[in-house]
């Protein structure tokens, strides 16, 4: 059965001044988070300025509505499902508009993307491509779990789904993983992360 949860008692006191007007608070509630936002938000839109505007969004709604939050059991579950959110609402605009005006290519992210493969080692390319040969959902529960490091019951809560869903939708993501890279990769992958 799942443990709850439960938000330190500094991480509880930083919630409560925050949700009362305290700018410090809710300055240290970005600062502690920021990083870890981005990672996850890179992982999921892939570009940096989407992902910093979603979080500016996220965190300039947080300051309106500050007196009608509870606090969260965990603060950076609940960032992170409410990034991921933002994030997919903003994407499905993003579609509708494109279908609209067609892109075009962007040659600085393609060279970007060229120089940053080649500076990656082989094993993790591999790694990499087995990752993407996942459907979406198992990527994004390997993301959370191993690179984000949340529990899977956060898992759960960020992705909405209950706690047995979101252990079946991991173990499918292992099982996939350790068919497509061999047990020797995958636990190179398991001691990197």
């Amino acid at each position: 059965m799942p443990h709850n949860v439960i938000p330190s008692p500094a991480d509880h006191t930083v919630w409560e001044k925050f949700k009362h007007g305290d700018r410090e608070a809710f300055a240290l509630l970005y600062r502690t988070h920021i990083h870890m936002l981005i990672a996850y938000g890179m992982r999921i839109a892939s570009e940096q300025n989407v992902v910093k505007d979603a979080i500016q969004d996220l965190f300039m709604e947080l300051w309106r509505s500050k007196e009608q939050l509870q606090p969260p059991r965990s603060i950076e579950a609940y960032l992170l499902k409410a990034l991921r959110y933002k994030l997919m609402r903003n994407a499905k605009v993003q579609q509708r508009y494109q279908a609209e005006v067609p892109d075009e290519a962007d040659p600085l992210n393609i060279e970007s993307s060229i120089l940053l493969r080649e500076t990656e080692n082989l094993q993790k390319e591999q790694i990499q491509r087995a990752i993407a040969q996942l459907p979406q959902r198992q990527q994004e529960v390997i993301n959370l779990r191993f690179f984000q490091g949340c529990s899977t019951e956060d898992v759960a809560g960020i992705m909405g789904l209950n706690y047995q869903s979101a252990t079946n939708l991991l173990h499918r993501a292992v099982l996939h993983l350790r068919k497509f890279l061999g047990s020797g990769l995958l636990l190179f992958f398991l001691k990197i992360i």
